[in-house]
């Protein structure tokens, strides 16, 4: 099956995630094995979903948080993907 590196930028996310007042943006690379660059998305986004560090409880939930893949490409197999987490988060709106 094909590994796809994707390339993603969060959006208007609750601040608090980076100790912050403001809404905050991200950007993360993901690595997923998938059939297809759109099987790949799917994946990554579930990724983010499960991911601890991007864990608010419901009060600072916003209902305007999107996520946006700026790139999806397939990679060889051999590619380095550890550790396949993290986050750099910075400030919306600067």
């Amino acid at each position: 099956m094909p590994l796809y590196r994707c390339f993603i930028r969060g959006d208007n996310f609750p601040g608090k995630l980076a100790g912050q007042k403001k809404a905050v943006g991200f950007y993360t690379t993901r690595f997923v094995e998938a059939d297809s660059p759109e099987q790949a998305e799917l994946l990554a986004v579930e990724l983010l979903r499960n991911d601890p560090d991007l864990e608010v409880t419901p009060k600072y939930r916003t209902p305007e948080a999107r996520v946006i893949f700026e790139d999806i490409d397939e990679v060889p197999a051999e590619t380095k993907r550890v550790p396949n987490k993290g986050f750099t988060f910075f400030t919306m709106g600067t």
